[in-house]
């Protein structure tokens, strides 16, 4: 029973290797997928802010063009009051040219805040493009050493289960099937040593003869609350 007690504690050890590995596994790729999306994120911000320039510029461009048609008209009813014969054709085209010039006004207002919103359109999209080099510097920087890491990470994943799954042969069906239905359930500790006269996974009160059992280490003893299996700490 000793050396099934031996085989238990080193099985346990593999499982700890592998509770350390598994936050590695799920750890890393996340790392590198967080790395790709700064780059695609700042990609799509830097595209969106480009667009919002161009989309600007072309209103700019636009009302640009329709302040030159208003003053060409301007220019057509101007010379038109040079011949107009009455007072009431002569106050309607006046009128006209009043109300072309006070919307030239409006236009050109429109396009100072045009302007303004370009400049700090400009601004954004400088902080994207820093953010977009820094990004991909990152990413250059830490991609390769990365895979290498997962690449290892799973390496190692498969030796430790293998070494696991070498101990598990050399022990009886119902020990190991007890073991791994613990490993599934207890969060992946299936063995604790004692902390003084307690279990050192779910923290209940072992009895005095348990622990003389302990002691003696001539078989395998379980907790009574949490059905884990208690080995003897040395240091007790």
């Amino acid at each position: 029973m000793r050396k099934e007690l031996e085989i238990l504690i080193e099985m346990q050890k593999r499982d700890d290797e592998i509770s350390k590995l598994q936050v590695l596994i799920e750890n890393l790729p996340k790392q590198l997928s967080n790395l790709k999306k700064n780059v695609a994120t700042a990609e799509s911000g830097l595209k969106t802010v480009k667009e919002e320039i161009e989309n600007n510029k072309k209103e700019e461009d636009k009302l640009e063009l329709e302040i030159r048609s208003n003053k060409d008209m301007m220019g057509k009813y101007q010379n038109q009051l040079l011949t107009i014969q009455t007072n009431k054709e002569y106050k309607a085209l006046n009128k006209e040219v009043s109300h072309l010039e006070k919307k030239n006004e409006d236009l050109e207002d429109e396009i100072v805040e045009l302007m303004e919103d370009q400049e700090d359109l400009r601004v954004n999209q400088q902080g994207f493009e820093d953010d977009l080099k820094s990004a991909k510097q990152e990413l250059a920087e830490n991609e390769q050493r990365l895979e290498n890491e997962i690449k290892e990470v799973n390496k190692d994943m498969e030796v430790i289960r293998s070494e696991r799954k070498e101990l598990a042969k050399e022990l009886p069906m119902p020990i190991v099937k007890k073991y791994a239905t613990l490993i599934k359930n207890r969060h992946r500790k299936a063995l604790v040593y004692n902390i003084g006269n307690t279990c050192g996974g779910c923290g209940f009160m072992i009895r005095p003869q348990v622990m003389v059992e302990l002691h003696e280490g001539e078989k395998i003893l379980f907790c009574e609350s949490c059905s884990r299996i208690i080995v003897l700490n040395k240091e007790d």
